[in-house]
């Protein structure tokens, strides 16, 4: 039980801060699930990463949109006549200032890159693909860490009547065992008292593990729902019970996960991603086709306004202009290290694959017969706690008539204990079996 309380206790420190969230009724399982799903704040994470990658690929969408650039200032000038072509000799006069105003401006619309731009989007999507199927993911871990909390809250409530049980039955035996020592018969010895008080001291240890672990788990619901630690959750269950249902058969579940996996949506994004990667860097050698117009105008009073046939009057004058271009950015070794390293990511992507085509089965088929094996031996168990309870009681009522020892008690107490904690960690182990089916088949449950 230590164990279990130190794992509450690590998922509680070790994630989100919460929101603000208030509960209006008894919440189930699938009910913690949906309020999860609803504001868990690893899961906006995940959200907001794949809003990242989308507006990456909009990056990548842009850069065949039209662009625009444009510069104009104003400055002060000195006055200036003739120049070339326009009759007599170049002179300034710095004794005349005015106003000098140019502009100038340029629209670029890129026509083709020879199949680069299609190629890095193909890039660019499987990449938001992958963070799609990765949302998904994260969707299906937060499902399972709140119903695996859920089972264990269950799981130590269930042990608290048992336990109270058993220190009733304890706090009997110490008090008859005081009464027939003070009596002074000799049947009742000091040891069989110290007994009876480890006993009872044990099942104090344990009690107390057990509110502790309730507490924490409850805590850590919360956490993993989003809410605040201290908001108040009244929950629709009290104690752990077997599923209704046995799981489908196991050839299904095999395929459903095949199909459902976000694992396996990810390899195959990752693989026309990384492609798609590699033919835009191979081709990173070709220039870009584009369609310009530009213009320019320059202004100044004080500046000569005549016109040369030989000469280009720099402050007063206007141009307009359309071309078609071509732009190079051609660096060869940076380029084959990108299709180098793409194509490593793509065997990387295969690799992935190869280890998912037996492992993915291979988690289904541990879930399945988990959940089968610790079924089976919650049966088990089940008779174990019908025979020691009457172990129990019939050496608890020994004892008070003198038929049975101090030993006696505490054997059948400890028995009964030890067998219900049995019937619960496969209760628990049911549950955990069906939690970890549901993630490795990819069910989305609790929407």
């Amino acid at each position: 039980m230590t164990a279990r309380v130190a794992f509450l206790a690590t998922l509680l420190f070790a994630g989100p801060a919460a929101a603000q969230v208030k509960a209006d009724k008894p919440l189930s399982a699938d009910d913690c699930v949906a309020m999860a799903l609803a504001h868990n704040a690893t899961l906006k994470g995940a959200e907001a990463e794949l809003d990242e990658l989308r507006a990456q690929g909009d990056q990548v969408s842009a850069l065949m949109s039209p662009s625009f650039t444009a510069v104009t200032y104003a400055a002060p000038m000195f006055g200036a006549k003739g120049g070339i072509g326009l009759g007599q000799e170049y002179q300034r006069d710095l004794t005349s200032w005015g106003p000098y105003v140019h502009g100038d401006a340029t629209a670029l619309l890129p026509l083709s890159t020879f199949g680069r731009f299609t190629s890095a989007k193909k890039a660019t999507e499987g990449r938001v693909g992958i963070g799609k199927e990765k949302v998904r993911e994260r969707q299906h871990a937060v499902r399972a860490e709140v119903r695996r909390l859920y089972h264990l809250r269950l799981y130590a409530l269930s042990m608290i009547p048992n336990l109270e049980n058993g220190q009733e039955i304890l706090q009997s035996a110490i008090k008859q065992a005081d009464k027939m020592f003070e009596e002074g018969s000799g049947e009742v010895t000091v040891s069989d008292r110290m007994k009876l008080a480890y006993g009872a001291g044990e099942i104090e240890r344990f009690l107390r593990m057990a509110r502790d672990g309730v507490a924490l788990a409850t805590l850590a619901l919360n956490h993993a729902m989003g809410l605040d630690l201290d908001t108040p959750i009244v929950y629709a269950d009290a104690t752990l019970t077997l599923p209704a249902e046995p799981p489908a058969a196991l050839a299904a579940l095999i395929e459903k996960a095949k199909t459902s996996r976000p694992e396996l949506a990810q390899i195959e994004h990752g693989k026309k991603a990384t492609a798609a990667w590699q033919v835009a860097e191979s081709k990173a050698y070709l220039p870009t086709l584009f369609a310009a117009a530009a213009g320019r105008g320059d202004w100044s009073p004080v500046r000569p306004t005549g016109f040369s046939a030989v000469g280009f009057n720099a402050f007063n004058d206007w141009f307009v202009g359309a071309a078609l271009g071509l732009q190079f950015d051609f660096q060869p070794a940076k380029a084959d290290a990108k299709a180098r390293e793409a194509a490593a990511k793509g065997r990387w992507v295969v690799a992935q694959e190869a280890l998912a085509r037996t492992g993915i089965p291979l988690q289904v088929r541990k879930a399945y017969q988990d959940i089968s094996q610790h079924r089976d031996l919650a049966e088990v168990a089940e008779n174990q706690v019908k025979a020691t309870r009457k172990w129990m009681s019939f050496s608890a009522a020994g004892y008070k008539s003198g038929t049975a020892e101090a030993k006696d008690v505490l054997e059948g107490v400890a028995a009964y204990l030890l067998s219900k904690k049995n019937y619960y960690d496969h209760l628990l182990g049911v549950w955990q079996g069906v939690t970890d089916l549901e993630q490795f088949t990819g069910a989305e449950t609790g929407r």
